[in-house]
Parts: structure tokens; sequence; C-alpha cells
């Protein structure tokens, strides 16, 4: 299935609240101030997730969306070459934006481009703006320890074949996130959220770092008991046993 904020909702599930999200007059005042209105799937996600406790600011060197009053329109000082865009993600420490064309604004669903300090031209990183926001979400949900219960494997010797046989995760478990650089999978099984980090540089599918997060600890304890049958299963780390 594709990534898309229903998706992301149903992870969240019951811990969702409706003080998560920004007031309609906030965002049309922010509207107001940039001269034009967002695309419907911001307007969207600012709306239902803008305040959201599990996908906030401040994440560990990943992709994390802007503060509705810090999306911005760049000025004539600003590094890349084309400046006729509107930019609402960021990763912070890496100094890399994440940007909407003006041109594509009107769209509902407008791609996403991706630019780095290093390289000022902008490269196509999501067709869709709704795969884009939803799909870096469910990675900060995992990656992040923004849910109560969680488990890391690091890197192994095991494949992504590997991780997916023993956990029987099938095509249905999938939610795909539609980037042009294939750097994460998602999957979401019995209540946990799996999030494989891979290796964009290297011609295998071990993944660099496997990632489990839930709301439900009797979940991922019996996620990972299945696990436990597998003779050669990697170590991992938990905070399970600290509850």
């Amino acid at each position: 299935m594709e990534a898309n904020i229903e998706e992301l909702l149903r992870v969240v599930g019951e811990h969702h609240k409706e003080a998560h999200g920004i007031p309609e007059a906030d965002i049309q005042a922010k509207e107001q101030t940039l001269g034009f209105p967002l695309p419907v799937a911001l307007r969207d996600y600012y709306k239902i997730l803008g305040r959201s406790p599990y996908i906030t600011q401040g994440c560990n060197n990943q992709l994390e969306p802007l503060p509705l009053q810090d999306v911005f329109i760049p000025d004539d000082t600003f590094f890349t070459t084309d400046k006729a865009f509107l930019v609402f993600y960021q990763v912070e420490e890496s100094v890399i934006y994440c940007r909407i064309r003006i041109q594509d604004l009107g769209k509902e669903d407008p791609p996403v481009y991706l630019c780095a300090w290093n390289y000022p031209d902008w490269q196509l990183e999501n067709q869709s703006l709704q795969r884009f926001l939803a799909g870096k979400a469910l990675v900060q949900l995992g990656v992040e320890d923004r849910l109560p219960y969680w488990a890391i494997f690091d890197e192994s010797m095991w494949s992504l074949f590997d991780y997916c046989r023993c956990i029987g995760l099938e095509r249905e478990h999938e939610i795909e996130e539609g980037a042009e650089l294939n750097a994460w999978k998602i999957y979401v099984k019995d209540d946990v959220l799996i999030v494989f980090e891979l290796d964009v540089s290297d011609e295998t599918d071990d993944p660099l770092a496997v990632y489990l997060a839930s709301f439900e600890q009797a979940s991922l304890e019996k996620l990972l008991r299945e696990m436990g049958k597998a003779n050669n299963l990697p170590t991992f780390r938990t905070n399970l046993s600290e509850e």
C-alpha cells in the first residue's frame, strides 16, 4: 500500500488527538503571509499532524518537517541556483532542504525536490508530496524512538530477505514511500512498525539497521519471541527490559 496520512494515522491510532493539528486560522494566516495557498496534501498534514508529539522537530540527522511558521520562500542569498520554490522540510545538521516548486503549488499532490549545501541544484525526491510526508513521518516514528517500545538490530550478516522471512513480512504489510532514493523499507505488522535502513551505495540488500517500534508492549514482545526462534538471530537492543 502507498504511504498516506490515513496509513500514518492508522499506526498512531488512538494516540492521535485533535490538539496535535494546527488550526485552520493559523494555516490561512501563513498562506496570506506567503501570498498563495499551500497544496492540499501539505495543508492536510499541518492541519492534522502539525503539532504531533510523535512527528516533531529535533530529529537526529533525519529529514524533519519545518514548523508551519518557519516554512519559507528563499531570498537571493540562498545557496541554490533555483529559488522559485517553497521550503517545508529539512535536515538541519546536514543542511539538506526539501521543496515544492512555486509552479506546482496549485497541484493537489505535487512532486518534492531535495538539495544539499554542497550540491546547489535540486533533484527529484518523490513524485508525490503525500507519500513523502507520510513516509518520512513513519521513518521518524521508527528510527527516532518516538514510540514507547522499541528494538534496534544493528548491521549484521542478515539480508533484508532474512529479516522479512523471520518476521513473516509480506507485500500486504509494506507501506511504499515511493522515494527516488530507496533508502528505507517500511512495514507494519500486528501493531509493530518495522523500518529497514538500507545502504544506497551498496548493491546488496543488507540493512544498515532494522528498527521495530510499537505503542503496544505485548505486540513487540510477541514479535521478538517469534524472531528469537531463529538460531542465528542477530543481536539487538531494546528498552523492553526497562519496563
